[in-house]
């Protein structure tokens, strides 16, 4: 779901809901979430901070974590003796290149500290990743800056572990968290300043800032400036934008990552570097192509874009009853022609009608306009009656206030809850998205709902349409390839949240529904390659990256050939030894790419 999840090593978008009326339907059960301060409260009772109290929490965080684990550094590292082989010298490493051993000393996490478990699983967004037999890191380090970050860089390299890094943890794989090998997990959580210029209309954000955080920021300073991210509060910055970041003013704006504009980037030697000392190249790679590949993103610059100060939302709810079909096929021609200040989601599942037995598709169209209602109103009578669109059901908000809406929260919920990560509830789900180009007809719909009465109500859809802007980016710009032709984007997700496990026999029966699903929309989809996005990531796709025939086979899907061989190009250049990687990260070959 867009809104709510994350790429690998760091974030993506997973979706929200919009009005009560979809939040009401989901079957999560309650449970308790973390705050800011590691506390676990149920999650009805979670409070909203400023940022600068959740400033003061964490520096209090660290003090206390200190004094319940680690009096000293010594007590530290003789506490360590059920940790994995080699910990105690990657710790004495981190302390040994660090002007002051007692605060690195406070950052680090390992199975010896009682702390260690809150602290992996604070940021694990997917439940799925989140169960006793996950792997999880030899070493958690939670730097507060860059030098900080530097030394854990090198200790990994030196030590012989793999690295992960963290920012929002909405991964849809859990590659952020954990992995089958030993492993340092970077922790971004404590560097997450954010810097609003509004007379240059730009923002400095650091990488572990998530975007309720930054969403917030900038509505503190103006309403007529904002930056076109996704939906979800909780998803972390770092790794949205490196795997490109769409959201609702993608139509006006394109992508997160198409509005960056500068980068502070630590390579595999530590060294820091900028666009201009980095290339051209190298910053064509980190936006969009998956900045975990090349190395670890500190801070990005970001270009704030104009808004008016009052937008207009609204939600018209249709079932196959009421013409939601009729109604779907037209959406697919208007919405990618239409005025691109107009974004028009879809939420759909499958439902029982009533009390019977008999099975509907209800689809939530959710709005947002960059104008007032006396200009949309007569647009929707123009271009799409079908909708009924009537001003009883719009509202005119501040676009902060839509950040609100669209990540589960009413219009009059206070601002300050976007920058309180522990207010979005977490998820548990598996996921998988597609592009369409070419319209699908009443007739494939009518079978695609036939399909989707065969599960059991676990399942949510997306469809983000595409046009505008997005139409007038060449393929290539960045490495996120799915540009003009893309009619609208589509997300599927199936829930285990009713479940105990991710290997329960319903959990397999809604596996195995999704995969069959996933085969049966072959002929309505994209094709050569069959397209996927990247910030969703899906190992069913394969991992193989020996060669390029095995790597293509996932690699060509997320970014096409072109964009992909260049990914491949920089990453024999910037990291040859391939020290940043993970199951699919981008491959380094033992051979030039132009030999094979």
């Amino acid at each position: 779901m867009q809104g709510c999840t994350g790429s690998a090593s760091s974030v993506t978008e997973m979706t929200g809901t919009i009005a009560a009326h979809i939040r009401s339907r989901q079957k999560v059960t309650p449970s308790l979430y973390i705050n800011t301060s590691f506390a676990i409260i149920p999650s009805k009772h979670t409070k909203t901070y400023t940022m600068k109290s959740q400033l003061i929490t964490s520096y209090v965080l660290l003090l206390l974590l200190a004094l319940c684990f680690s009096a000293s550094c010594r007590s530290l590292v003789s506490n360590l003796e059920d940790v994995t082989p080699g910990s105690e010298d990657f710790i004495t490493c981190l302390q040994s290149n660090s002007n002051n051993i007692t605060s690195i000393s406070q950052l680090i996490f390992t199975s010896a500290n009682s702390s260690f478990l809150l602290v992996w699983q604070v940021a694990v967004n997917n439940a799925r990743f989140n169960q006793p037999n996950i792997p999880k890191p030899s070493v958690i380090v939670t730097p507060v800056d860059e030098s900080q970050v530097r030394t854990a860089l090198l200790c990994t390299k030196k030590h012989g572990y793999e690295i992960r890094i963290r920012s929002g943890g909405h991964d849809f794989e859990g590659l952020s968290s954990t992995a089958d090998v030993p492993f340092v997990m970077i922790d971004l959580t404590n560097m997450r300043s954010i810097d609003v210029d509004v007379a240059n209309s730009a923002a400095w954000v650091q990488a572990g800032a998530a975007l309720g955080e930054v969403y917030y920021t900038i509505s503190q300073k103006t309403d007529r400036l904002y930056f076109p991210a996704g939906v979800c509060p909780s998803v972390g910055i770092g790794g949205y934008l490196g795997g490109g970041g769409y959201g609702n003013l993608m139509r006006k704006y394109g992508l997160g990552a198409d509005n960056v504009v500068d980068v502070r980037f630590m390579d595999v030697n530590g060294g820091i570097l900028d666009r201009s000392s980095m290339g051209e190249e190298l910053f064509w790679a980190i936006r969009g192509g998956g900045a975990s590949s090349f190395g670890i993103v500190l801070a990005w610059k970001l270009k704030l874009v104009p808004v008016p100060e009052l937008v207009t939302v609204f939600v018209v709810d249709k079932t196959l009853e009421e013409g939601a079909t009729e109604i779907f096929h037209k959406y697919q021609t208007v919405m990618p022609n239409i005025d691109r200040n107009l974004h028009i989601r879809i939420q759909m599942f499958g439902e029982n009608v009533g009390n019977t037995t008999q099975k509907t598709i209800r689809m939530a169209f959710e709005g947002i306009y960059q104008g007032t209602s006396d200009t949309l109103i007569p647009l929707l009578e123009e271009k799409f009656p079908e909708l009924n669109v009537t001003r009883e059901i719009c509202e005119e908000v501040r676009m902060v206030q839509t950040s609100l809406l669209f990540g589960g929260f009413s219009t009059s919920t206070p601002t300050e809850i976007l920058a309180n990560r522990s207010a979005i509830p977490k998820l548990n789900f598996k996921g998988k998205s597609d592009y369409i180009r070419a319209p699908i007809s009443i007739e494939g719909l009518t079978k695609i709902w036939e399909k989707i009465f065969e599960n059991d109500g676990s399942e949510t859809f997306i469809i983000n349409p595409f046009g505008g802007m997005m139409n007038e980016y060449s393929e290539t710009a960045i490495p996120y390839p799915h540009r003009a032709g893309v009619l609208y984007q589509f997300f599927k997700t199936v829930d285990f949240s009713d479940q105990s496990s991710y290997t329960t026999p319903t959990s397999l029966a809604r596996r195995d529904w999704l995969q069959s699903f996933e085969a049966f929309l072959e002929p309505y989809v994209s094709s050569n390659p069959r397209e996927v996005y990247f910030n969703y990531n899906d190992l069913e796709l394969g991992v193989g990256s020996d060669t390029y025939e095995e790597a293509s086979v996932w690699g060509e899907r997320y970014w096409k050939s072109d964009n992909f061989k260049k990914l491949i190009q920089i990453k024999a250049r910037v990291d040859p030894d391939n020290f940043f990687r993970h199951p699919q990260s981008i491959p380094v070959f033992s051979i030039p790419l132009s030999d094979l």
